[in-house]
């Protein structure tokens, strides 16, 4: 019985240390690749406008209510720091009409991108939505959620906060 409950008690404490470690090594990673992206009217976005920027990307389907749920929260960040200070970049790969009725729906100020490489597909490698990022100067990701919607809380801001100040 002691045996028992001294091998459990070992195997909650490594999974414990397995987990810590994984969710910091999500944490440190560089940022995934971007894409090619596009505006929602067909100009390209050149990714060298993020070279040195604090930006969060959110890759979406407009079908996904979560998607729809974190809107808000994006849209507070972005009128908290403005759009000099963080960028926010909406990216989905589906047809840019949608896309477009999607962001008239909510009324949103934040910037869509479209793209043709899948977003489940090998190349990003998204497997739920939303899948959202935060992005240091160095490009570094300090934050990821995924199916994460709590975007604007104090822990958040003051992460932007001192990221843009770095």
């Amino acid at each position: 019985m002691v045996k028992l409950k001294t091998n459990l008690v070992l195997s909650i404490i490594l999974a414990l240390i397995c987990t810590y470690f994984i969710v910091n090594r999500i944490r440190k990673t560089d940022a995934p690749e971007l894409p090619p992206l596009s505006t929602l009217d067909g100009r390209h976005f050149d990714a060298q406008e993020l070279d040195g920027k604090v930006y969060i990307i959110s890759y979406f389907q407009t079908w996904c209510s979560d998607c729809a749920k974190e809107q808000p929260q994006l849209q507070k960040l972005q009128d908290r720091f403005g759009r000099d200070k963080l960028r926010i970049l909406m990216v989905s790969d589906e047809p840019v009409s949608k896309i477009d009725t999607f962001r008239t729906r909510f009324r949103s100020g934040l910037d869509f991108y479209h793209t043709s490489v899948p977003l489940k597909g090998p190349e990003i490698g998204v497997k739920h939505f939303p899948t959202t990022y935060l992005i240091s100067k160095k490009g570094e990701v300090k934050e990821v959620k995924v199916e994460g919607i709590n975007w604007y809380t104090e822990k958040i801001i003051k992460l932007v906060d001192r990221l843009i100040n770095e």
